[in-house]
């Protein structure tokens, strides 16, 4: 079983693999500086060591020198705050048009409520049996976010994606769901603090294809039709 402390997975959504891209970059970035100021600091050590009691040519600037080290991290600063900004709209927008499912997301003290409204479908968690988000493969998914308590957060490792739950108001997010099924079981996780129970606030994900997904919201409806008094 994979747990949410586990390793986060392959991306699920392409808005995922936007983030992860973005963070390779970072790291290769980070290495590339890290490694060069370690070949320089070792440079600067076995070049100049002292040797005698004479000491070497001092000087007060280097102008090109100066103007590489400052110009360099300067325009490095400015082409990662550009690829993220352009990013963040991009994961964090509402797309334009019905999207293909709608999931209603209620985090209550302590478990969540999924209630999908163009299908009928409502998937409540309970103290002995944490609730599992189903959705379609190779689909745009739009969460409507909400909370009946205290503010709780959202995240699921896949999406490398996390949004709060706060009571009072909905947050909308879409999320493009890859072409890629499978179970990730305890997945699911409240990542803000939110009381006595909160590490017990899990829940599952799995992600079928969207025939599969259609006769799944049939069953469950139908389901809840026999049990409706």
């Amino acid at each position: 079983m994979i747990g949410w402390q586990s390793l986060p997975g392959p991306p699920l959504t392409s808005e995922a693999e936007r983030v992860r891209d973005i963070w390779t970059l970072f790291a290769l970035l980070a290495t590339a500086v890290g490694v060069l100021v370690i070949v320089l600091v070792v440079y600067c050590v076995v070049r100049f060591r002292k040797r005698d009691d004479r000491l070497p040519s001092q000087k007060h600037y280097n102008i090109p020198v100066e103007v590489v080290y400052t110009s360099v991290p300067l325009l490095i600063v400015i082409v990662l705050f550009a690829i993220t900004a352009v990013s963040v709209r991009a994961v964090d927008r509402v797309q334009a048009g019905a999207p293909d499912a709608t999931v209603d997301v209620l985090g209550f003290q302590w478990q969540w409520q999924f209630t999908y409204p163009d299908l009928g479908v409502t998937v409540t968690g309970t103290h002995d049996a944490q609730p599992e988000l189903v959705l379609p493969s190779n689909s745009r998914v739009r969460f409507r976010l909400t909370s009946a308590d205290v503010i709780h957060a959202f995240w699921i490792p896949g999406f490398r994606f996390k949004r709060d739950a706060i009571p009072g108001q909905e947050n909308e997010f879409d999320v493009n769901v890859l072409d890629r099924t499978g179970d990730f079981p305890n997945t699911g996780v409240c990542a803000e603090f939110c009381g006595l129970d909160h590490a017990y606030m899990r829940f599952d994900v799995r992600i079928v294809t969207p025939e599969e997904f259609q006769a799944w919201a049939a069953e469950h409806a139908q389901q809840s039709q026999e049990a409706a008094p």
